[in-house]
C-alpha cells in the first residue's frame, strides 16, 4: 500500500513539475506582473494596445491630456474599469482587458508607455509610480 502510494505521489509531482515549467515557457517577462498573463492573452490583446496608444498620442497631439480623456481613450479601445492617477507631470493608468490588465502612463513630455500583464496583489490593475 505504501509503494503505491510514494507512485502516485511521485507521478503526482512530475505532472505538477512539468505543469508548471509549461506555464513560463515562452513568455516575454520585461514588465511587472506580465509573466502573468499568458501568451494567448498577450497576442489577443495587442489590437487593444495598438489602439489605445493611438487614442493616447492623438489626445496628446491635441493637448488633451485629462483623467477623463484617458479613461474614454481606454474605453474606446476595449479596456474596462480604468483607473488612472496623476503622478509629477505624468498620468498613470491601469486597466482590466480579457486575461488581466493594460498599464502605463501618458507624459506631458510626449511619452506614451503602455504594457500588458497580470493583475497586481490588490486584485487592481493600476501600478505603482
Amino acid at each position: 500500500m505504501r509503494r503505491a502510494a510514494a507512485s502516485v505521489l511521485s507521478v503526482a509531482l512530475l505532472l505538477a513539475g512539468g505543469v508548471m515549467a509549461g506555464c513560463s515557457a515562452g513568455v516575454d517577462i520585461d514588465a511587472p506582473g506580465k509573466e502573468l498573463m499568458d501568451q494567448a492573452h498577450q497576442v489577443a490583446n495587442e489590437a487593444l494596445v495598438a489602439a489605445a496608444t493611438t487614442g493616447l498620442q492623438a489626445l496628446q497631439a491635441a493637448g488633451g491630456i485629462t483623467e477623463d480623456a484617458v479613461r474614454d481613450a481606454l474605453e474606446k479601445a476595449g479596456a474596462a474599469e480604468v483607473e488612472t492617477r496623476v503622478v509629477g507631470d505624468s498620468l498613470l493608468f491601469g486597466a482590466e482587458v480579457p486575461g488581466g490588465c493594460v498599464y502605463g502612463s501618458v507624459g506631458a513630455s510626449g511619452t506614451v508607455s503602455i504594457d500588458l500583464g497580470g493583475v497586481n496583489a490588490d486584485g487592481g490593475c493600476l501600478r505603482e509610480g
